[in-house]
């Protein structure tokens, strides 16, 4: 088991994932100290009905700027998911959990199958570069890189994107994008 500060966002990241945040709360500011002081980051997690979701990933900072409004901008990445078994807030709002990280989605190659799924990734990246941005290497080869790069981005909603977080390995995320950009390609 492991303790972490806790950042409830709306936002998903999967291992592997890379995003920027800007940081302006106290509480917030306080987490990245922590997480800096420390090599074990903090536990990124989604709110649902106001709740602190089950599941989360644990981010590390790989690089941060004080940006001209002076706010503090950070670049996270997604190293492990992890399961919430306790939460609770200090005096400043700050949430801190006790996590136990569960295992990563194996490397995984593209079968000819499968090979919509990348390329498709690959379309999306060049007409929206924000989601592109973030990654100067992407690993189009690596089957479950795609897929945590698809479910990032879809609009899900946090049911559907804890559900897909607690799985083992990345054949259910397939399946479901297989079906989605099956249906895109029938509509197109």
């Amino acid at each position: 088991m492991m303790r972490l500060s806790l950042f409830p966002q709306q936002l998903y990241l999967l291992p592997g994932g890379i995003n920027k945040l800007r940081i302006f709360e106290p509480r917030y500011l306080r987490l990245i100290k922590l997480a800096m002081a420390s090599s074990d980051g903090f536990g990124l997690c989604m709110k649902g009905n106001d709740k602190i979701c089950h599941f989360g990933t644990r981010a590390i900072i790989t690089d941060f700027e004080s940006q001209p409004d002076g706010v503090l901008g950070i670049t996270i990445q997604g190293v492990d998911k992890f399961v919430i078994n306790d939460y609770w807030q200090e005096d400043d709002g700050l949430h801190f959990g006790d996590v136990t990280l569960m295992d990563n989605w194996s490397k995984s190659e593209i079968r000819s199958i499968d090979r919509d799924v990348p390329k498709t990734l690959r379309v999306l990246f060049k007409e929206y570069p924000e989601h592109s941005v973030n990654y100067p290497t992407p690993d189009f080869e690596d089957l479950t890189w795609v897929c945590q790069r698809w479910l990032e981005i879809l609009p899900l909603d946090t049911t559907q994107k804890q559900w897909f977080m607690s799985r083992k390995d990345h054949r259910a995320a397939l399946s479901f994008l297989r079906g989605v950009i099956d249906e895109k390609y029938r509509n197109d």
